[in-house]
C-alpha cells in the first residue's frame, strides 16, 4: 500500500502528540516550519493537519495556530451510596475550575417550564457555568432554578445566586437544604449530536467531534422539580457512569 506524503507527516505529528512532545494546549509548529522540516508543499502540510483535525487531536484556531487538544477521558461517577460531589471534587481540580460566567433572570421557555412544572412565561434564574479540566474547557453547564427557591436560598443563606460576583460558600444542593428544600431524586437523559456553531467555538471543538448532552431534572422529597440543567461536553472527552440498585 502506497503511503502519501501527508500521511507520513500526520503520522509523525500524531506520534509527537501521543508521546508528549506536543502536550495538550501547546501549538504545532507553524506551517512554514513544517514545510521545511518535511520538505513538503504547503497544501501537503495542510492536508496532514486536516487529518489530525478530523481525528480530534488538534483544533486550528484563527489568529492562534493549531492547538493540541486535551483528550484525556474525564469520568464523572454517580453512586447512591455517596453524596453528590461537585465538579472540583469529582475531577480533582481547583474549585475555580467551575465558574459561573453568566447569571440572570429570564422567562422560561416551554421546555424549561415543563421540566420545572411551571406555567410557560414564568420567571426563572438562568446560570451558565464553565467547567474546566486542565487548561481546556471540558463542559458547559446551563442551569435553571425556580424564582421562589432562589429567593428562599437568599433569605436562608444571604447568598444571591443572581449575583455573578458573589462566590457561593457551598454547592447548590447544600444551599437548597439550608433553605428547607431537600433534593432527593435526579432524572438524567443523555443524548449525542453534532455541536451547534457556538458550542463548537466555546468548547474549541474541531470538525467531526460530536457533543454529549445530559438533561437533568432534580426533584425534592415530595417529587417537585427544584432545578433543571443541560450539560454539554465533547463526546470524546467526557463520560458519565452510574451505579444503581437492581
Amino acid at each position: 500500500m502506497t503511503t502519501t506524503k501527508h500521511e507520513v507527516i500526520s503520522r509523525r505529528l500524531r506520534e509527537r502528540i501521543q508521546d508528549g512532545t506536543y502536550p495538550p494546549s501547546s501549538k504545532l509548529p507553524p506551517i512554514p516550519a513544517l514545510m521545511t522540516e518535511f520538505a513538503a508543499a504547503r497544501d501537503t502540510v495542510r492536508d496532514a493537519i486536516a487529518r489530525l483535525t478530523n481525528e480530534g487531536l488538534v483544533t486550528p484556531l484563527r489568529g492562534v495556530g493549531t492547538v493540541v487538544r486535551d483528550t484525556t477521558r474525564i469520568g464523572m461517577a454517580y453512586n447512591p451510596d455517596k453524596p453528590s460531589q461537585v465538579w472540583a471534587i469529582q475531577t480533582g481540580e481547583n474549585p475555580r475550575a467551575d465558574r459561573v460566567v453568566q447569571t440572570g433572570w429570564e422567562t422560561a421557555d416551554d421546555g424549561i417550564a415543563e421540566a420545572l412544572n411551571l406555567a410557560p412565561g414564568t420567571r426563572v434564574l438562568h446560570r451558565i457555568r464553565h467547567q474546566t479540566k486542565g487548561d481546556q474547557l471540558a463542559q458547559i453547564h446551563e442551569q435553571w432554578i425556580p424564582t421562589q427557591l432562589a429567593e428562599a436560598i437568599k433569605t436562608a443563606t444571604g447568598e444571591d445566586l443572581g449575583n455573578i460576583n458573589q462566590i457561593p460558600s457551598a454547592d447548590l444542593f447544600s444551599q437548597m437544604r439550608a433553605a428547607g428544600t431537600n433534593p432527593a431524586k435526579v432524572t438524567e437523559t443523555i443524548t449525542a449530536r453534532m455541536p451547534h456553531p457556538d458550542e463548537a467555538d466555546t468548547l474549541e471543538l474541531p470538525p467531526g467531534v460530536p457533543v454529549i448532552r445530559c438533561w437533568r431534572v432534580t426533584r425534592d422529597d415530595r417529587g417537585e422539580p427544584v432545578e433543571t440543567s443541560i450539560l454539554t461536553a465533547a463526546a470524546d472527552r467526557m463520560s458519565w457512569s452510574y451505579t444503581v440498585p437492581i
